[in-house]
């Protein structure tokens, strides 16, 4: 709860300087620190790095996510909130980003992107996809060790695709924190309610199973 809310709070922050035209003044610190290591071999990682977290991959690899819950753990509700989290995550950034209008930077740019700027897409994108898969890991039946690798190297597919649009030159990098705190609450929100419904099912589990001994014994 404390998590949520204070990336809630930093994305209204965020949100208000950006609608009262104030200057971030981290932007151009962050995009000259970045732009230290360009060269060509980075240009060609940056590119393909942020290729996954566009639209298309996130949604073939939702796609296959989501038969992979249904072939092998028979998880009807994890798939639903999979495809909540991510399909509603990308219609609230669509929302976002045409109420904020925040024209994209002009400066470096070494892609074509179209759209507004303000939270980043590819941002808040990973953030709910590979965050969701995140949780999916945790409350597997793995060992600690393998879970915490997957975990961290899902947190460095998302941090690095936030880094890819700042040196792309596509975005700001108050844009792409603005996307991760976005994407962290729908994605902490999405996860509360499947919790609810686990707990549920759970408990409507243990009550049969009550009855059914009741029902024995008499």
């Amino acid at each position: 709860m404390f998590f949520s809310s204070a990336c809630l709070y930093l994305f209204t922050r965020l949100s208000s300087d950006l609608m009262e035209k104030r200057p971030f003044l981290f932007d151009q610190k962050v995009i000259d620190t970045v732009r230290l290591y360009a060269s060509p071999a980075m240009d060609r990682f940056m590119l393909f790095i942020t290729e996954m977290g566009s639209t298309f991959m996130l949604g073939l690899l939702l796609v296959i996510s989501m038969i992979w819950l249904f072939v092998k753990r028979k998880n009807l509700w994890g798939m639903i909130f999979y495809l909540i989290t991510v399909a509603g995550g990308g219609l609230l950034n669509f929302w976002l980003k045409s109420f904020f209008e925040r024209e994209r930077p002009n400066v470096n740019r070494i892609m074509e992107a179209d759209g507004f700027s303000f939270p980043s897409g590819h941002s808040m994108g990973s953030m709910t996809y590979y965050g969701f898969l995140g949780y999916l890991v945790m409350r597997s039946k793995y060992k600690p060790l393998s879970k915490l690798g997957w975990v961290i190297l899902f947190g460095l597919v998302i941090l690095l695709i936030g880094i890819s649009r700042i040196y792309l030159g596509v975005h700001y990098p108050s844009d792409v924190l603005a996307g991760y705190m976005a994407g962290s609450v729908w994605l902490v929100l999405c996860i509360s309610l499947l919790e609810i419904v686990y707990l549920y099912k759970e408990k409507k589990y243990q009550s049969t199973k009550s009855m059914q001994k009741k029902t024995e014994v008499s």
